[in-house]
C-alpha cells in the first residue's frame, strides 16, 4: 500500500498502521480523484487496498 501511494504525485507523509489496517497521508492535489486511483491499484493486484474506505480530516 505504502509503495503504491508513494508513486502518486502529491502524496506525502505516509503513515501506516498495520494492526488497525489504516493509512494516513497528506494529499497536495485536491483535484486528484483519489478513489479512482486506489481502485486502479486494486485492479492491478494490490489486495491490501481491497474494500478501502476514504476518511478525511
Amino acid at each position: 500500500m505504502r509503495s503504491d501511494l508513494a508513486n502518486v504525485e502529491g502524496v506525502s507523509d505516509i503513515q501506516t498502521d498495520i494492526k488497525k489496517r489504516s493509512c494516513q497521508f497528506k494529499l497536495a492535489n485536491k483535484n486528484l480523484d483519489l478513489k479512482a486511483k486506489l481502485e486502479e491499484f486494486v485492479t492491478q493486484g494490490n489486495d491490501h487496498l481491497k474494500n478501502f474506505e476514504i476518511v478525511t480530516h
